[in-house]
């Protein structure tokens, strides 16, 4: 608040004073410290949060084999899905298998390569070279591929949470290969011995059966279908960052 003086006539000598409103410096005005709290939030709470979300070595490994190729739609969708999950700093390993497995990355997730990624899984059921030369999809072969991929980066120091993706349409013997339940029951739990999750994606009902009925009392190990496949990788992922 101020006071001017204002003359009230040129003969006059009687002289008022008039109350003159004058606005708060701008830096008391409650607005500009509800936007300067507001923008502190903004930009303060994604970074929080970022600090705060535990990194995995991630793994997505699918099933290129000729009985999963009908289902190119959900394993791309599955795929994209897959990617959303990742935050920069985690470990992306991409692997394929049918009758042998092959590991096509093990590497750390750029947030700046998140595009391009999700572009790729347009040709996610593109068999590599060396693949499908004969009948069979080998789940053992893919798991002891992952087992290694795992090895290797926590041989390195990093012992961060697994969360590990398989999907696979049906585990076809490959050469008489036996399907023994107790081998893969001991490489998943190998996998995720040092904490973390592992998710066996597929459409198969015997598959799923016979694995769920296998892996009941593996720890943190899920058996689901294409149609619940975002939610497995919700629960996959909140397992994996605890």
């Amino acid at each position: 608040m101020k006071y001017s003086l204002r003359k009230q006539s040129k003969k006059g000598s009687t002289i008022s004073f008039e109350q003159v409103q004058q606005e708060p410096p701008l830096w008391k005005s409650p607005l500009t410290w509800l936007c300067a709290a507001g923008g502190v939030l903004l930009i303060g709470i994604p970074l929080v949060m970022d600090n705060v979300t535990h990194r995995v070595n991630s793994a997505f490994l699918v099933d290129i084999s000729l009985s999963n190729q009908p289902y190119q739609t959900s394993l791309e969708a599955l795929c994209r899905q897959y990617v959303e999950h990742l935050v920069e700093g985690d470990v992306r390993i991409l692997g394929k298998f049918a009758d042998r497995a092959i590991i096509l990355s093990n590497q750390e997730f750029q947030e700046r390569d998140r595009l391009s990624i999700q572009n790729q899984c347009k040709y996610i059921t593109t068999q590599p070279s060396g693949i499908g030369r004969v009948p069979g999809t080998s789940l053992i072969d893919a798991l002891s591929r992952l087992e290694t991929e795992i090895g290797h980066q926590q041989s390195q120091d990093n012992t961060r949470p697994v969360a590990a993706v398989v999907v696979i349409q049906a585990a076809e013997l490959v050469n008489h290969q036996q399907q023994d339940f107790t081998v893969i029951k001991s490489k998943i739990e190998a996998i995720i011995h040092k904490g973390g999750a592992l998710a066996i994606i597929g459409p198969d009902v015997d598959l799923q059966n016979q694995l769920s009925s296998q892996l009941s009392s593996v720890k943190n190990t899920q058996i689901c279908t294409y149609s619940d496949g975002q939610a497995c990788l919700d629960w996959l992922f909140q397992i994996g960052r605890k």
